[in-house]
């Protein structure tokens, strides 16, 4: 099964950007979008991740952005604290049940791989529990070394299969020779790839060529 798992280094690192960059990437190649658990959402299709991805890729996703996520909830909190207790096995199986009648499921996690989902299990485990490959975003400006790196070394710690790290800079606002610094240190450092940086997307419907190049060399790589 060609899982792609999709974490952040915190809340709003740019996943939900990352994960349609990989959707428009997979284009033509019956792929799915997943939201597992959705938090800080009161209406799944009009105020959610699946329904940003949904309005901005050229045919939409393949499932309502509703059917994209196995659990929503209001509050915008970790899943263990957002309401009702979340079932991991059901999300779990809610995945693998996508990645039965899709060649690609692209799952975007809730916030970082130590989110917690229930008191035992966190994003790390679901990603684990799927077999999935995790592709990281990281921000491009000061602060992600440390949060990066961090984020990798829970990754090894738990011998996941980590497809390596995009930093975004959705306002262009880091100079590119910090962007470079960041870049070898957290590579340099890790050992895991840090495939470039994806800056300011002004129509996400039509994403630059070039960005998507970079994303289709990852999964060329891999897959």
């Amino acid at each position: 099964m060609n899982i792609i798992f999709i974490t952040g280094t915190d809340t709003d690192a740019g996943k939900t950007m990352l994960s349609l960059l990989v959707m428009h990437a997979l284009h033509g190649r019956d792929a799915v979008y997943l939201k597992p658990v959705q938090t800080g959402c009161s209406d799944p299709d009009t105020d959610s991740d699946p329904a940003f991805v949904h309005r901005h890729l050229p045919d939409g996703l393949p499932t309502t952005p509703a059917q994209a996520i196995h659990a929503c909830r209001v509050p915008p909190k970790a899943p263990l604290f957002a309401g009702e207790p979340v079932d991991f096995q059901a999300a779990v199986n809610f995945v693998l049940a996508h990645a039965a009648w899709y060649s690609w499921t692209v799952v975007e996690g809730a916030g970082g791989v130590l989110v917690p989902v229930t008191s035992e299990k966190t994003m790390l485990d679901l990603a684990l529990e799927t077999k999935a490959s995790i592709l990281v975003a990281g921000r491009a400006g000061l602060g992600t070394i440390n949060h990066t790196l961090l984020t990798l070394e829970a990754i090894r710690a738990r011998q996941g299969s980590c497809l390596g790290v995009f930093l975004l800079d959705p306002d262009d606002a880091t100079p590119e020779a910090e962007r470079n610094e960041n870049i070898r240190a957290i590579s340099g450092i890790s050992g895991f790839p840090v495939h470039g940086v994806i800056g300011r997307i002004d129509n996400p419907l039509h994403p630059p060529a070039s960005v998507l190049a970079m994303i289709h060399r990852v999964l060329a790589t891999r897959f």
